[in-house]
């Protein structure tokens, strides 16, 4: 097993996971309120959108190092 290749890999899908997690739990927080399609950015928008480009990088890097 290519350890240089799959580490960054396995750690960039799992931060793509939390990212998706929290991207989704945000989304169904609108569901609680009638107001749901007043749609503003929030922290946590924002925190997954960078969590899922940090991710993906850890996943092109791993490529990378693809033999």
């Amino acid at each position: 097993m290519n350890i240089k290749m799959w580490g960054p890999i396995l750690a960039g899908g799992v931060i793509i996971a939390i990212g998706i997690l929290l991207l989704v739990g945000y989304g169904f927080s609108f569901l609680d309120h009638p107001t749901a399609f007043a749609f503003n950015y929030a922290a946590t928008d924002y925190l997954g959108m960078a969590l899922n480009i940090v991710g993906l990088a850890l996943v092109m890097i791993g490529g990378v190092f693809k033999k």
